[in-house]
């Protein structure tokens, strides 16, 4: 066996130095690391309750106001709608009326023929205002949600509100008798 004394002793080198430095970093992280997510699960598992107010209250600040808990104030609010451009439709409407009435006068008509067309251009603005009014109630509704359907509320229904009746799917005439199945008949309506 050689003398301790004797051996040679290997410096280690810088580099080798640096990668025991990191290792010993990342071995701390870890184990930091490792704590948070143990403190996270105790934090989860805990049952929540507001301080008491006699005790320190770390990161609770009187000044900021309550928010509303819970999400039903968020329903409670209107949804937003989208903004549609401000076009003055009364002015454009009164616009074509005029540009019409010039046209029909320009082109050489006679009376009655540009009262024709002038009926004829009023009943489009009026139709265009109609399927605007419809477009716009449509919206309304479907934002709301007042949705009507053709057929009856249940309420509007009498069976809804009468009492039970019992009765039987099947009658059998003869006890002992093989007969056949017999729905019973149709109720009158």
């Amino acid at each position: 066996m050689a003398d301790p004394s004797e051996t040679t002793q290997v410096s280690q080198e810088p580099a080798d130095q640096e990668s025991e430095e990191v290792l010993a970093a990342v071995r701390a992280l870890a184990t930091q690391v490792g704590g948070l997510q143990s403190e996270l699960e105790a934090l989860r598992t805990q049952p929540r309750s507001l301080p008491a107010p006699d005790e320190e209250r770390p990161g609770w600040d009187d000044r900021v106001p309550a928010q509303p808990g819970g999400a039903a104030w968020v329903r409670s609010l209107d949804t937003p709608t989208a903004r549609r451009a401000a076009v003055p439709w009364l002015a454009l409407e009164i616009v074509f009326l005029v540009v019409v009435a010039v046209l029909a006068g320009a082109a050489g008509l006679d009376a009655p023929a540009v009262v024709a067309v002038m009926v004829g251009a009023w009943l489009l603005v009026a139709l265009a205002e109609w399927t605007a009014a419809r477009a716009a109630r449509r919206d309304e509704a479907l934002t709301y949600g007042i949705v009507t359907s053709g057929t009856p509320a249940v309420s509007q229904d009498p069976s809804w509100f009468a009492p039970p009746v019992e009765r039987t799917a099947l009658e059998i005439t003869d006890v002992g008798e093989t007969t056949p199945a017999r729905l019973p008949p149709p109720p009158p309506g």
